[in-house]
């Protein structure tokens, strides 16, 4: 009976553990349209672009809708035309996310001894109609610092914006739940075998 017991309250808190997986918040979608980067070569247009797409790095393939599919689905050098919440608007009526990102990137000076990038990037929320703009100023060789402060200020501000990482963890717990679930059991199976065994030792002859 005790070992039934234990049996029943091990499968309860797999139950638990299973449902609160189930029940939490769905992933929140990303969807980057891309930037438009005007007035550079195109060797470095490219290897700003590489450097905008970090900021979206961690994001899982669930959440995360990329630029190649915006090209795909619709004509971005007119929605880079003129980039307000209309044209937001009408793209997430199209496109499944709940936050959509794009950006506009000039040259500002024909100094080519250092590299200087000016620019704004947009983060629109589609539940709350807003749009929040980061302007952008630096010399290339800082471009980095300015990826990192988009990337904290923009996308990691966003709540659950790393909720595959938290299911990631009750799964480890669920594992761990499991391991030690089924380590009592076998504990106590043994211990209800030796019990039986040093009864039957301890059992006097019968008489013939």
């Amino acid at each position: 009976m005790n070992i039934l017991y234990k049996l029943l309250v091990f499968i309860l808190i797999n139950a638990l553990v299973l449902g609160q997986i189930r029940t939490g918040p769905a992933p929140v979608k990303i969807g980057y349209v891309g930037t438009d980067i005007a007035g550079y070569d195109d060797w470095l247009a490219g290897e700003l672009e590489q450097k905008l797409l970090e900021i979206f790095s961690d994001l899982s393939q669930e959440q995360y809708i990329g630029t190649q599919y915006f090209n795909n689905k619709i004509d971005v050098n007119a929605f880079y035309s003129d980039i307000n919440n209309d044209s937001f608007a009408k793209l997430s009526d199209e496109i499944d996310a709940d936050y959509f990102f794009a950006g506009k990137i000039e040259n500002p000076t024909t100094n080519s001894s250092r590299v200087m990038i000016q620019g704004t990037f947009y983060k629109y929320n589609k539940k709350s109609d807003i749009i929040s703009k980061h302007d952008i100023l630096r010399y290339y060789d800082q471009f980095d610092l300015e990826i990192e402060k988009i990337k904290e200020s923009q996308l990691n501000t966003i709540k659950n914006i790393n909720q595959p990482a938290s299911l990631l963890k009750a799964g480890l717990f669920f594992g761990a739940i499991t391991i030690i679930g089924i380590l009592l059991f076998t504990f106590s199976a043994a211990g209800i075998s030796a019990e039986g065994e040093g009864n039957s030792s301890t059992n006097p002859p019968t008489d013939n």
